[in-house]
């Protein structure tokens, strides 16, 4: 398989903008009078087989992803030293993750609606991620994984505040298998619940209500965040090698196709 060799070919080749249809409050340099920012909603859509203007890649990731007609190819690398270890259980992980892009938005939402069209990797310990993230560590996520193609699961976290097993949720999906065809997941994200949507159907919804504790503090996602797209390796930390369904054989290789966002 061919890789992209510079941004430029990749650009150069995409000069037209699909119909936009999602909207998003995308931060500008706009300011209220008490010297806060105003967010400023605008429509936007990315097609990434036409134009993937508005979005970043590590500069150390260049080598990991492709664009064809079906849109973005993310890939995930191997390490450059493939040892696998077992913990106190007996449970197996690998010593070194493998290499996998992250397509960063260039642009900050607050609150709006965000779709993409992903097809997803297809073996135990990969995981593709569709999320909102924020500096301040609010995060809101999908998270499908390899291995388990008829399932995806939900997420939101507050602040740096870490909490694992608390905020997350399984669900049963309708249609091909992940990684046989295109599902569209959306976040649909307002001051007052989140409702998490694949191909158009809502599979859950949280409301801001449900996370306040008595002293009135809601531990909701209200922070200016990006959209971020990605493929991981979950194979090198034993709890999560054995969440991920790994860890990972990396003599095999793993894609996930992104269409468009």
């Amino acid at each position: 398989m061919g890789l992209i060799p510079n941004d430029e070919e990749m650009i150069s080749s995409a000069m037209q903008t699909s119909a936009t249809t999602n909207r998003v409050s995308h931060l500008k340099r706009e300011y209220t009078s008490s010297g806060q920012e105003k967010p400023v909603c605008h429509n936007l859509r990315t097609d990434f087989t036409k134009d993937p203007r508005g979005w970043a890649v590590e500069n150390t990731m260049q080598d990991t992803y492709d664009v064809d007609q079906d849109g973005v190819k993310l890939i995930l690398m191997g390490p450059k030293e493939y040892v696998r270890l077992h913990d106190a259980k007996h449970m197996p992980y690998n010593q070194s993750p493998g290499r996998g892009p992250t397509l960063n938005a260039t642009n900050y939402m607050l609150y709006g609606r965000v779709s993409a069209r992903l097809k997803t990797a297809t073996d135990g310990g990969v995981i593709t991620a569709f999320i909102l993230l924020a500096d301040g560590g609010d995060e809101i996520d999908f998270e499908m994984i390899g291995n388990d193609l008829r399932s995806v699961q939900t997420n939101y976290f507050w602040g740096k505040l870490i909490e694992y097993n608390v905020n997350g949720a399984a669900h049963q999906i309708e249609g091909p298998e992940l990684d046989k065809d295109f599902h569209q997941y959306t976040i649909d994200w307002t001051p007052d619940k989140i409702d998490w949507i694949v191909d158009g159907r809502v599979i859950r919804t949280k409301k801001r209500s449900e996370t306040c504790d008595p002293s009135g503090v809601c531990k909701f996602p209200s922070q200016p965040s990006r959209v971020q797209i990605g493929i991981w390796d979950g194979s090198s930390k034993p709890g999560t090698a054995e969440w991920s369904r790994g860890p990972i054989d990396v003599s095999q290789s793993h894609t996930d196709f992104l269409s468009n966002c």
